[in-house]
């Protein structure tokens, strides 16, 4: 083997083209989307990361897609809450130890609890972390050694609906309501994620949910320690006006330890007629909201009052909580579809760091928010407005001009960026400008792309090799190439003359003819040579192309004679 195709082949091992071939193989049913998709956090968990935090390209070839995409979105989630990376590689074992664990119980089970770990650290072992093996044993021992002042709440925030036979129940209003019922003798006694102390507390992801309705009743055994008798705290959530039981571990209705609970077993607890009696009044206090959380309304109402909503950010109390506490209901306004563009250009010029990366990033901030952050004094908001495709061309046009490479890579990345924007970058001497330049959809093919076709980065032209927006004639140059990868990605690409695709067909390289072959753009007659390769892959590849290929031209055929038949009956 000569030096440059080694060089190539552990190139393409690093980059991830091995594995994510192998894992492409395995679930080629899948629509294409995902399968991209797939490609895309490949890429991103094993070049874009710190390798000590993520598993290798060869154990993500073993991920179902839906454990790699919650994988990548988990590490993402993660790094946006200021997780450190002892805590996220945790999350990552338990996400191989049970595979079923979605991103909604991540997100909402994991994280908070973890960060507040973080955050308390220093009254734990420095091993803790290390032995840690459930996150049931993490919040039992939250709630043993971090604790909350008594909150002040009023009765109306408590919520009680009704009272008998030493049960309570409750439709608390506010996060410190909440708090303060799954307290026992001033002492937290529940492991929900709605009663916890700290900023973690997710109370208004539930009831202020800005597509979603539910409403949490707590149903309390009045004196009793729900440590001793986890059922002696119920929590009943009812779903668009409806009660939902039976969500399993974490769901909307669980007993104190987070568990399932069922209606048969909240029959069991509380006695038939009392159960049945207290499901009504959830019932009927459900219809007079229809099916909305109170905290629903306060929210609409905030987001578009620009000087309420301003008040009420400046309220917040100044401790690491009360700033937590106030970054989550801004995080919840956000999602808000009435949000107000006044509301959006009052946290684009927040003091706080966090509210305004959240602002650069969402999707739902209007230009005029995005324009002032992207002038903001920190380069990681500026940063963020890059990537944002929602940020004006012209916006773009100017942060293209800064000199910080992540800006400058964001720019290049964004679909949205001007073409003549992105031919200006490919001339940067940054590599990995002319990489991102390279594999944007919206790069000039006659011009940027041809150039860049020639570029010394072989990665680079394996990005031209990729574009969908690549001329014919540069890609059967490109299949000339030295580099392997850069000729499988012309082989993959259908853009790729059928002459080029016939050529490559013939290689002795099964991995060219198995691309070759699931190219809709290789002629038939090139088709019906593989599908006799003594491979089995490349003939099961061959076949599945060519009876695409006949669906299609039946499609096309029928659609041809439909439209003949309208003009005959014109005529």
């Amino acid at each position: 083997m000569n030096q440059q195709l080694l060089k190539s082949l552990i190139k393409r091992m690093l980059l991830t083209e091995a594995p994510i071939d192998v894992w492409k193989a395995k679930n080629r049913s899948l629509p294409s989307e995902q399968l991209s998709q797939a490609e895309k956090y490949f890429v991103d968990l094993t070049g874009k990361y710190i390798a000590s935090l993520h598993p290798t390209a060869k154990d993500l070839a073993s991920l179902s897609f839906e454990q790699l995409e919650t994988l990548y979105k988990t590490v993402e989630t993660s790094k946006n809450k200021n997780l450190k990376s002892e805590y996220v590689k945790w999350i990552t074992k338990q996400l191989k130890q049970l595979p079923d664990l979605s991103l909604q119980q991540v997100i909402e089970d994991y994280i908070p609890p973890l960060l507040s770990l973080q955050k308390n650290k220093e009254k734990f072992e420095p091993n803790f972390l290390e032995n840690l093996q459930s996150v049931e044993e993490l919040n039992k021992a939250l709630n043993q050694k971090v604790s909350s002042d008594e909150m002040a709440v009023s009765e109306e925030q408590f919520g009680k609906l009704a009272e008998e036979n030493g049960w309570i129940l409750y439709m608390p209003h506010t996060t410190e309501a909440s708090c303060e019922i799954g307290k026992t003798g001033g002492r937290r006694d529940t492991t929900w994620c709605t009663t916890r102390p700290d900023s973690s507390n997710m109370f208004l992801h539930y009831s202020a949910s800005s597509d979603r309705n539910i409403i949490l009743f707590y149903v309390v055994k009045k004196g009793v320690n729900a440590e001793t008798d986890p059922h002696a705290k119920m929590s009943v959530g009812f779903i668009d006006g409806n009660p939902e039981f039976s969500q399993g571990a974490g769901g909307v209705s669980v007993n104190a330890n987070n568990d399932n609970l069922d209606q048969k077993k909240f029959e069991q607890v509380l006695g038939k007629d009392l159960a049945t009696k207290f499901l009504q009044i959830m019932q009927e206090k459900a219809g007079s909201l229809n099916g909305e959380h109170p905290a629903k309304d306060e929210f609409r109402k905030l987001v578009q009052n620009p000087k309420a909503f301003q008040a009420k950010i400046d309220g917040f109390a100044k401790d690491d909580n009360g700033i937590g506490q106030r970054r989550n209901f801004i995080e919840e306004a956000l999602r808000y579809k009435e949000t107000t563009p006044e509301v959006f250009t009052i946290l684009a010029r927040d003091p706080d760091i966090n509210v305004r990366n959240e602002v650069a990033a969402s999707r739902k901030t209007p230009p005029e928010a995005l324009a002032i952050l992207a002038g903001d004094k920190n380069t990681g908001v500026r940063e963020l407005v890059a990537y944002n495709e929602k940020t004006p061309p012209e916006g773009l046009a100017v942060l293209a001009m800064e000199e910080d490479i992540e800006i400058l890579e964001a720019v290049a990345t964004n679909p949205k960026t001007l073409p003549e924007t992105l031919t200006a970058l490919a001339k940067s001497k940054k590599q990995n400008v002319r990489l991102k330049v390279a594999a944007n959809p919206n790069t000039p093919s006659e011009t940027t792309l041809d150039a860049l076709a020639g570029d010394k980065n072989e990665i680079v032209r394996l990005n031209v090799a990729k574009n969908r927006n690549t001329p014919p004639k540069t890609l059967a140059i490109l299949a000339g190439d030295p580099d392997l990868g850069v000729r499988l990605r012309v082989a993959q690409n259908r853009n790729t003359p059928p002459e080029t695709l016939t050529v490559l067909a013939g290689d002795s390289d099964s991995g060219f003819r198995t691309l070759v072959a699931r190219n809709l753009s290789t002629p038939p007659e090139t088709l019906t040579v593989l599908a006799g390769d003594r491979n089995e892959d490349i003939r099961y590849a061959a076949e599945e192309t060519l009876n695409r290929l006949k669906a299609k031209q039946l499609t096309q055929a029928v659609i041809m004679e439909k439209v003949w038949r309208r003009l005959l009956r014109s005529i």
